[in-house]
């Protein structure tokens, strides 16, 4: 999959590298809690904060400096400081100079273009961010030290890429149906709904995920089942918009009655021209799930261990690999009962998931989940359709926030 990179996004792309928070001695730090700040100084005139969480707002800064600073001209000093993803920024005119310096703070990565005019300047620069590995760094960058990456962060391709896999497997123990119960091979639609806060930011995340599956049955043995699914998941940052959407296949091989493994695998794709971020996922996941009947009750506990990685991504003329490899785990512990709460043919589950990482981690290295569900208790009703509804409360490293599922299997 490409997404054509506009002439505009590319303007912002090479002026990511024009800023600094907080870095020259002489200047202020940004008054801004989003992740695209721009602020232009000149001869001694501060500039207004251009602050937003899409990346339009930091390109039309960057082709025009007057609309931080009415005092800028084409010939006078400037000390522009800018965030661009996360990632700090500066960039510098000399008065009556074309010499453009630029340097990516946290990157360390710094140097200057001189051309025939400041625009022949930030061509030049423009070339260097085209075929350098920056952006795969500011987006490394980013999944380290904040909690809205789109790769990493609440919502990311990879955080909901690791539920999916391990929920593939954990929500069949239940005994609300989620395709277990039933001898028919299934189809699964839902609808997901989140919203979070973080600590320190002003750009609140919203998720909306639309998932869907279909699970195959073994004829022999009805506990042997391959499950297609396809997830799509819209993802509000601060009002910027994602998308990331993912093809998985797995398997459940039942090893006893109570004993069942899961391997899975997934590709996934990620895209988002307000937060500047293009890439690929490919992940393989292993999950164990073990079920304990007692008297009117099911305990259940799961356990996955998934690889996540970051492919290259080409977008018109860049080839972008984040390079960011990450090894999950999640763990969680389920009860599920029957109840007569809405009806007389319905269960109740409550589940806790843990979820973290073993060794290189992102800057939301675990999350907690607590849940709630009631749907069709397939162990009283002899249907071929069945619902699931439900409630959870989710935090993480500066991160809380709730959300709300649905699911119809048929």
């Amino acid at each position: 999959m490409s997404m054509h990179t506009s002439p505009r996004l590319l303007a912002l792309l090479t002026g990511a590298a024009f800023a600094a928070p907080v870095f020259a001695q002489t200047a202020a730090p940004l008054d801004c809690q989003r992740s695209f700040a721009f602020r232009a100084d000149t001869d001694g005139v501060a500039g207004k904060t251009v602050c937003s969480a899409k990346a339009d707002a930091f390109i039309d800064a960057l082709d025009n400096f007057n609309a931080s600073n009415a005092a800028y001209t084409p010939v006078s000093s400037a000390l522009v400081q800018a965030r661009f993803s996360d990632v700090g920024m500066v960039l510098s005119y000399d008065a009556n100079s074309t010499r453009l310096n630029y340097n990516f703070i946290e990157l360390g990565d710094s140097g200057s273009f001189t051309g025939a005019s400041r625009a022949e300047s930030q061509d030049q620069f423009e070339d260097f961010v085209k075929k350098s590995n920056i952006l795969a760094r500011i987006m490394q960058y980013q999944a380290q030290h904040s909690a809205t990456s789109p790769i990493t962060g609440i919502g990311g391709v990879i955080t909901m890429a690791g539920a999916q896999d391990f929920g593939s497997s954990f929500d069949t123990m239940s005994k609300i149906a989620s395709g277990q119960g039933a001898s028919n091979n299934l189809v699964g639609v839902g609808l997901n709904y989140g919203s979070y806060s973080v600590s320190g930011s002003d750009e609140r995340i919203k998720t909306t995920s639309v998932p869907l599956s279909y699970t195959v049955r073994n004829d022999i043995d009805p506990r042997r089942q391959l499950v297609l699914s396809v997830p799509i998941t819209l993802v509000s940052i601060g009002g910027a918009q994602s998308v990331h959407g993912s093809a998985g296949v797995a398997y459940r091989l039942p090893l006893s009655d109570n004993w069942t493994l899961t391997p899975g695998a997934r590709y996934a794709i990620i895209a988002s021209k307000d937060r500047a971020t293009l890439s690929s996922v490919m992940s393989a996941s292993l999950t164990s799930t073990y079920a304990m009947p007692t008297n009117g009750y099911t305990l259940g506990i799961g356990n996955m261990i998934g690889y996540y990685k970051t492919g290259k991504f080409s977008s018109g003329d860049y080839s972008i690999a984040p390079d960011i490899a990450l090894t999950m785990m999640r763990n969680g512990i389920m009860a599920s009962m029957p109840t007569t709460m809405f009806g007389p043919k319905m269960a109740a589950e409550i589940s806790l998931i843990d979820m973290r990482y073993l060794g290189d981690k992102p800057f939301v290295d675990s999350t907690q989940e607590i849940g709630f569900t009631i749907g069709t208790n397939r162990n009283a009703a002899n249907a071929r359709s069945f619902v699931r509804g439900g409630l959870s409360y989710l935090r993480g490293r500066n991160t809380r926030g709730l959300s709300v599922n649905f699911g119809y299997w048929f």
